[in-house]
């Protein structure tokens, strides 16, 4: 765009084209040259924007990207390190890289990158105004970055990780080794009440919510609970409902549904705060020796005694 610019403003070419004409043929030059990147950025806003509401909620942000694929496409050289222009351009957070920094060693990690942020938190620093959503200016960063993920080849990062035997499809096998029942219950649980509305079933399952939750909502109030959905469903059965076509794979479409799952499961076990209170070390993990200091069998047992016969256990119990 400079050399075309540089070029119309020369001598010579003002006077072929004359001194009246040379800014609108400026502004089209720039219109020109800036169009594909704006459409780009529009196709990728729309894409993420799944309800078309014409804002960015947690949940599609969630679906869209996980903080691994965020930091490969930002990281250009490909040498798994970060300077603080590329944790600002992940993070807007000027001041960020030195708290990354642990090692004080002048670069960040893609470890030091985990353990320090995620997209949880990215979401609620781009979300200025704290009402849940990306809005306009807001949702640049976000943005940015699924842009960069479609340059660098990264939108089936998740299928590809699932697809251990690399045939461009997923069996039922490699689903069921990558996501457990579970996890998805777990991560779409939103509010962590252990029960489903079924607008959180459609969070969970998609496309195959509401035939789901006809199946399985057993006493017919409408709020699923965990144990309703244990009563029925397992991966086996979700691979067949994502199998629209009963091809016994997942393809495409059907590929994207199961990716979509692994993402938000990994965001969401990200964005998971560990108990200070369990974990004395402070390293957002808990080892054996913390688990074991904080309770004991008969504690758990216990806890999870619903009638208190100080016998039996029930199935949700176990």
């Amino acid at each position: 765009l400079c050399r075309r610019l540089k070029c119309l403003t020369s001598a010579s070419s003002k006077q072929l084209l004359g001194t009246t004409m040379t800014p609108f043929l400026l502004l089209f030059v720039a219109l020109t040259a800036a169009s594909p990147a704006i459409k780009i950025r529009q196709t990728s806003y729309q894409e993420m924007d799944r309800n078309r509401d014409g804002r960015l909620e947690q949940l599609e942000v969630y679906y869209a990207m996980t903080l691994d694929q965020a930091m490969l496409a930002l990281d250009h050289d490909g040498d798994g390190y970060f300077g603080p222009i590329q944790i600002y351009q992940l993070t807007s957070d000027p001041t960020l890289f030195q708290q990354l920094d642990t090692n004080a060693d002048g670069r960040v990690s893609f470890d030091e990158v985990r353990a320090g942020t995620n997209i949880v938190r990215i979401f609620d620093r781009e979300d200025t105004n704290g009402d849940g959503y990306l809005d306009g200016p807001e949702a640049d960063r976000i943005v940015f970055i699924y842009v960069e993920m479609k340059i660098h080849g990264l939108e089936n990062w998740a299928i590809d990780l699932m697809d251990t035997d690399q045939d461009q499809r997923l069996s039922k096998q490699e689903v069921k080794d990558a996501i457990t029942m579970d996890q998805i219950f777990a991560a779409a649980d939103l509010d962590e009440d252990g029960a489903f509305t079924l607008t959180q079933m459609q969070t969970a399952l998609m496309d195959a919510a509401q035939q789901i939750n006809q199946l399985l909502n057993a006493n017919g109030d409408d709020y699923l609970s965990f144990a309703e959905c244990r009563a029925l469903l397992d991966m086996g059965r979700f691979f067949d409902f994502l199998d629209f076509d009963d091809s016994g794979y997942l393809e495409g479409a059907e590929a994207n549904q199961a990716a979509i799952k692994y993402k938000l499961i990994r965001n969401r076990a990200m964005g998971w705060q560990t108990d200070p209170t369990l974990d004395t070390d402070g390293d957002k993990k808990l080892s054996q020796a913390e688990v074991a200091n904080a309770m004991t069998e008969e504690q758990i047992m216990a806890a999870t005694d619903e009638n208190g016969d100080d016998f039996t256990f029930t199935l949700q119990g176990v």
